[in-house]
Order: C-alpha cells, then sequence, then structure tokens
C-alpha cells in the first residue's frame, strides 16, 4: 500500500521517466523529417540483365503477380523470371509456362523461404540463362507497379549493393471488402519501418532495415555469400545485421514499387506479427554480441586516432561512418522506447494495483492513485496515437482509404502497437527457456484472385 509520499514520489518517477525517454529520443525527430523530403530520383543509361525471383511454395494467387511482371515498361528481353516451387505436381509450373521469359524452379523439402533462395540463387551463380547483374526477389502475393523493374535498373546507378523498393499495400487496389481495421493498421508499419526509419539512413549512408519483398540484391554481394546462407524465421532480418557487420551497402529506393497482401483479419496480422518478433529475437541474440563489438571497436578506433586514417579517403570515411551510425541506430535507437514503456508499465500497474488493494482490503477509495494510473495511460496512448498520425501523414499518398477508415485506425493503431509488447515478451520467454517455435513454411490466408 502506497502512502502519501510515496505516491506523489512514484508520479515524479513517472514524469522523469517521460523526459528522460523524451531527450533520448529527441535525434530520432531528423528522421521523421528525411521522410518528407522529396526522394531523388535517378535514371540509368544502361540495360542491365537482371533475375527476378518469387518464391511460391503451394502459392494459388501467383497469376496476378506475374501479370504484373509481364506488364512492365522495362525491354522484356533484359529481365527474367525465375518461380521457385515445391513439387513437380505444382500447378504453378504449367501456369508459368505461359509467360515470356518465365521460368520454374523445383527445390524439394523446402522448410522456409531461405532455402528457396539459396536453391535459386545458387544454380544462377553457376550458369544461369544470362550473366544477371543483379536479383530482385519478390513476393508471390504480391503485384509490382508497371515501373517496378525499370526503377530497379535506375537504382544501379547509385552503386550500392542492397536497394530496398517501396512497398505499398495491395488491399488498397481492390474493394472495401478486402480491408479491414487490422489491415490499415499493419499498413502503417511500412510507414515506420522507410519513410520514418530507412530514408533517413539512406541519406547518412546508414544500413536500412531490410523487408525481404521488393528487394534487389546485387550479383558481387550474391557470389560473396555464396547463395542465400539465412534461415531464421525473418532472413531479412538476418541480412540487415548481416549488412551491418560486413560493411554492406543499402538504399531505399522509393520509385520502384511492390504492392504487398495484408492478411484481413486480426488473426491473420498477428500470426504475421508474431513471426517477425520471434525472427527479430533469433537473430538479435544470434548477433547481438558481434555488432556490439564491432560498435566498440569503432568507438575505440576513434579514441585512437584511427579516424585520421580514413579521413584522407573521402569515400571510406563515408562508409566508415555510417556503419558506426548503424551500429549505433541497431543497438540503441529502440533504448529509449524500452525506458518509457517499461516505465510507465510499471508506474500504471503500481497505482492500480495500490488503488485494488485500497478498495478490496480497506474499503476506501483511493482517487490520487486512480487518477494517476488514468493520466499515465492517456500519456501512453497519447504518444501512440500521435505517432500514428505523423505516419498517416508522412506516407499519406499510400492511403487511398476513406478519412472514416483513417480515423478510426488512428484511434485504435495505439492498441495495436501496443500488442506488440506481448508477442516480443513470448518471442524471448520462447528463447530463453529453449522453447522451440515452428518454424515450417506456413501458408497463410490470401485474397481471393
Amino acid at each position: 500500500m502506497l502512502n502519501s509520499f510515496q505516491a506523489e514520489f512514484l508520479f515524479n518517477a513517472f514524469v522523469f521517466i517521460c523526459v528522460l525517454s523524451f531527450i533520448l529520443y529527441a535525434p530520432r525527430i531528423r528522421y521523421y523529417i528525411a521522410g518528407l523530403k522529396r526522394p531523388k530520383h535517378f535514371s540509368n543509361p544502361q540495360k542491365n540483365n537482371l533475375a527476378v525471383i518469387v518464391p511460391a511454395k503451394n502459392e494459388k494467387g501467383l497469376r496476378v503477380l506475374l501479370d504484373s511482371l509481364a506488364a512492365q515498361t522495362y525491354d522484356k528481353d533484359f529481365y527474367d523470371t525465375y518461380v521457385v516451387v515445391g513439387d513437380q505436381d505444382d500447378p504453378n509450373i504449367e501456369l508459368c509456362k505461359k509467360y515470356k521469359n518465365t521460368f520454374t524452379k523445383v527445390i524439394e523439402n523446402q522448410t522456409c523461404k531461405g532455402e528457396a533462395l539459396d536453391g535459386i540463387l545458387t544454380d544462377l551463380l553457376q550458369g544461369g540463362k544470362k550473366d544477371y547483374a543483379a536479383f530482385v526477389i519478390v513476393d508471390a502475393d504480391n503485384i509490382v507497379d508497371a515501373n517496378f523493374v525499370m526503377e530497379m535498373n535506375n537504382a544501379l546507378v547509385l552503386d550500392k549493393q542492397i536497394i530496398l523498393g517501396k512497398r505499398c499495400v495491395k488491399n488498397y487496389l481492390y474493394g472495401k471488402k478486402y480491408r479491414s481495421w487490422a489491415v490499415n493498421c499493419n499498413a502503417l508499419t511500412y510507414t515506420f519501418l522507410d519513410k520514418m526509419g530507412n530514408c533517413f539512413r539512406s541519406e547518412r549512408n546508414m544500413s536500412n532495415t531490410i523487408c525481404g519483398t521488393g528487394l534487389m540484391v546485387r550479383r558481387d554481394l550474391v557470389q560473396e555469400m555464396g547463395g542465400w546462407p539465412y534461415r531464421s524465421m525473418t532472413e531479412d532480418f538476418e541480412l540487415t545485421v548481416n549488412a551491418l557487420l560486413n560493411n554492406w551497402t543499402s538504399y531505399y529506393y522509393e520509385y520502384a514499387v511492390t504492392y504487398t497482401e495484408e492478411g484481413i483479419s486480426l488473426r491473420s496480422c498477428n500470426a504475421r506479427r508474431r513471426r517477425w518478433l520471434m525472427g527479430y529475437a533469433q537473430v538479435g541474440t544470434k548477433y547481438g554480441k558481434e555488432v556490439s563489438k564491432k560498435f566498440w571497436n569503432y568507438v575505440r578506433d576513434f579514441f585512437n586516432g584511427s579516424k585520421n586514417s580514413v579521413e584522407q579517403d573521402p569515400k571510406r570515411a563515408e562508409l566508415v561512418s555510417g556503419n558506426f551510425w548503424g551500429c549505433f541506430d541497431y543497438l540503441f535507437s529502440f533504448v529509449p522506447l524500452y525506458i518509457y514503456f517499461s516505465g510507465t508499465a510499471v508506474c500504471a500497474l503500481a497505482f492500480l494495483a495500490d488503488a485494488a488493494y485500497k478498495f478490496f482490503a480497506l474499503q476506501m477509495i483511493d482517487w490520487f492513485s486512480i487518477h494517476s494510473a488514468i493520466k499515465i495511460v492517456l500519456v501512453l496512448y497519447g504518444t501512440l496515437f500521435f505517432y500514428t498520425a505523423i505516419a498517416f501523414y508522412e506516407d499519406r499518398a499510400m492511403y487511398t482509404i476513406g478519412i472514416g477508415e483513417k480515423i478510426f485506425a488512428l484511434f485504435v493503431n495505439p492498441f495495436y502497437i501496443a500488442q506488440y509488447a506481448q508477442f516480443y515478451i513470448d518471442s524471448y520467454y520462447l528463447l530463453l527457456t529453449k522453447k522451440k517455435a515452428k518454424q515450417s513454411w506456413i501458408q497463410v490466408e490470401r485474397m481471393e484472385s
């Protein structure tokens, strides 16, 4: 039970947590400003050979993607499509024969996307139909913009090893029956990652947070990796961390647009979010020490005067600076959020527990504890509400939904974000207790083709 002094101290502690978190998080505002700038549009006079790779085990909606790839403005003789299936009886094998320069690769017993990518990339490196300059990865349930392949070729002038395209929402291309409040909330994830994150990272030559669709990897990098060595539940995030560790360069180029499909039901969205968080936990525990060691090596070198050795080479200095801040971003960008959310949760629960004890055990109502708990919850809700509002504004062209849907998502998304805390705790609990999460390739619900 809290006395008046303890209760007042606890509320002051909450205020201190808010102020400290804001001060630590304030530099992040630069990320949001970068997302407001008009992105640079590049042109490439050279037509490179590109391979579009589509992992498509048990996929039923592939035709829509193949139609969009067939309708590309890029010269058809300079890109091929490779669809990776799981067995010889897959009906997509016959479907692919109807499209120009579209081939299938059977990789049996594949249990994850990484195995499918590794199989086809290994083959193409050993001697594909052409000497491809880069490999473009697109999920089978996606649709690509008519200029998608052309823009990916344009992005090659950037001299970056990894190019991330913009992810829009496929559901928005169809009627309202393919949307839901869960779709609208989950769609914000791409804005959080790209417009409010990767835009700034690209601007500062930092390693980007990579998503596994609408992604291009240059040939020399695939050769360095020896194919696709990643087998975690989120092989794209594993690539993100390896890019940090190996100084691979990346860039977010939002003119190469992919429309990715969102599960309509909350259950489907939650299944995807659980997989994301489980993969994040797996990769974090696997590579966390290596990234931390690399970061502190940068710090040590700086204080030892090693910085002077790269100042004579501006390009090298730019790369070192980007890698340093990329490691810092990976290790510490979430620290203010951990402090804020965990601190406010503890304070709110303490006040609620105190009010409940006094009411049930002492038959008294402690209005200070009740009001304090309500204030803390409202401040937390308001923070997430404001964060959602920024995302809607930053990427307003993507959200082609009615004003009513936007307002509803604006109010409900704070609860949707808060649920990540449960998935985060569950993921690390499974890892710490050495309980294995199911990692097999799970088929999720699809929109009607």
